[in-house]
């Protein structure tokens, strides 16, 4: 009985010192349901995170500030990026207006920059909406916020920041988009990139 007890409280010891699994950055990302812009329904964590390099900005569709210069500077790294992570690579841009901004909104909006083009040559790249309630959680978990609540509840001073890194390595950061584009592309390669090749255009062997 005696030596019953021992090893019970051996085990007890055991357990405590085992540290708890170490949380992602990306499993604070709200899994939240969204809708892209051809009216699928997704769950932005399960769905979009793991093992997946992502670019994540907001916008809205009726912006006339930063949205139309970021989305030009995101149309240009889709491209560019594309030939260096292939279809592991997605573009994620969600509205921060989900009451005008439906999925058929979004399509047309999305369609001006090409983004609707579907090839194995480019990677995907969706307009994303939701429930204000959805948008929000999401916006937050995602450090899309001002602490001033009354700049973060106008979207017209929303920053124009691009969010990027992958779950695999866990590395992320984020850049304002119009940083001079030469170096915004290298440090998503150097941050989101899975391979030495990725991050630095270098083979692995080369290093």
């Amino acid at each position: 009985m005696t030596r019953m007890i021992m090893q019970f409280f051996s085990s007890l010891l055991a357990a405590e010192k085992t540290p708890p699994p170490r949380l992602r950055v990306c499993d604070g990302f709200a899994n939240v349901r969204v809708v892209d812009q051809f009216g699928r329904s997704f769950r932005f964590r399960d769905d979009f995170v793991d093992g997946r390099a992502l670019i994540i900005n907001s916008m809205y569709t009726t912006c006339r500030g930063a949205c139309p210069t970021t989305g030009a500077t995101l149309k240009k790294l889709r491209s560019e990026l594309s030939k260096v992570f292939g279809k592991k690579l997605t573009l994620l841009s969600f509205t921060l207006e989900p009451e005008v901004d439906t999925a058929s909104v979004l399509h047309e909006y999305a369609s001006r920059l090409d983004a609707n083009k579907r090839s194995d040559d480019l990677c995907d790249w969706h307009f994303l909406t939701g429930t204000p309630v959805a948008i929000k959680e999401l916006r937050y978990s995602l450090n899309f916020y001002d602490l001033n609540p009354k700049v973060d509840g106008d979207i017209t001073q929303h920053d124009a920041t691009l969010l990027f890194g992958n779950s695999t390595s866990d590395r992320w950061a984020s850049l304002p988009a119009g940083v001079r584009h030469e170096n915004l592309s290298s440090t998503i390669r150097r941050v989101a990139g899975f391979t030495t090749e990725q991050r630095f255009g270098l083979a692995a062997e080369g290093v």
